[in-house]
Order: C-alpha cells, then sequence, then structure tokens
C-alpha cells in the first residue's frame, strides 16, 4: 500500500515541480550574440543575449540574459541564428519558470517568440 502512495504523491507533485509555475515574462530588446546547443547528457538550444551599450560603438558592453530555445532545432532557433549572423536588433518574448526539468534547459528562462527589428537609421544632422 505504501509504495503505491508514494507513486500517487510523485504522480500527483510531478506537474507542480515541471514548469508549471511561471513566476516571470516579459519581452528584451537586444543583440543576439550566442546560439549553440548546450548539454550533457540531454542538449538543447541555449541562446544569449546582450542588452544595450553596443550600438554607440563605446566599448561598454551592456548585460547579459541567458536564456533557452528549446531541445529541438525549430523556425525559432533558426530565426535565433539567422540574427545572430546578421547583427539584427532582436526582440525576445520570454518566461520564466520556478522548477525546470534537466532535459528542460540550462536556464528556466524559455523564449516564446522573436521579433527581427528593421534597422534604424541614424538621422543626418544639418549643419
Amino acid at each position: 500500500m505504501s509504495k503505491k502512495l508514494l507513486f500517487g504523491i510523485l504522480l500527483a507533485t510531478t506537474p507542480l515541480l515541471t514548469g508549471c509555475w511561471t513566476v516571470q515574462s516579459g519581452q528584451k530588446s537586444g543583440i543576439i550574440v550566442k546560439v549553440a546547443k548546450e548539454g550533457r547528457y540531454w542538449g538543447t538550444w541555449e541562446g544569449e543575449l546582450i542588452r544595450g551599450g553596443l550600438d554607440n560603438a563605446s566599448g561598454a558592453t551592456g548585460r547579459e540574459f541567458h536564456f533557452t530555445l528549446g531541445q529541438f532545432k525549430s523556425d525559432l532557433v533558426n530565426q535565433a541564428i539567422s540574427a545572430m549572423e546578421n547583427n539584427r536588433h532582436v526582440v525576445l518574448r520570454y518566461h520564466c519558470d520556478q522548477f525546470v526539468l534537466p532535459w528542460s534547459g540550462e536556464t528556466k528562462c524559455f523564449v516564446d517568440n522573436i521579433k527581427v527589428l528593421e534597422t534604424v537609421k541614424t538621422p543626418v544632422k544639418a549643419q
């Protein structure tokens, strides 16, 4: 009887510990500087976004945002790779879960959507 009870408790708590609790969601903008498949046992696509500091060529680097794109090479991964290779400014829509399983990703933040922004031209100053 105790094995059935233990199995029932495990079965009931597993959904609570596998990403059902979204603790943060939102958008971040910047330039993607890394997209790679990482992981010792289960490879997941991971990325890094630099927020600010790169546009004015001041040499100052912005803050990093590490995120997970998923386990399989999807359209989202291809879009991130293309934006990185072309040095395009992007807006990431993401959510962060309280608990994640080891095969879900290296981070707790998962990207839901990537919007590649059009290049912004700087206005020419009149003399």
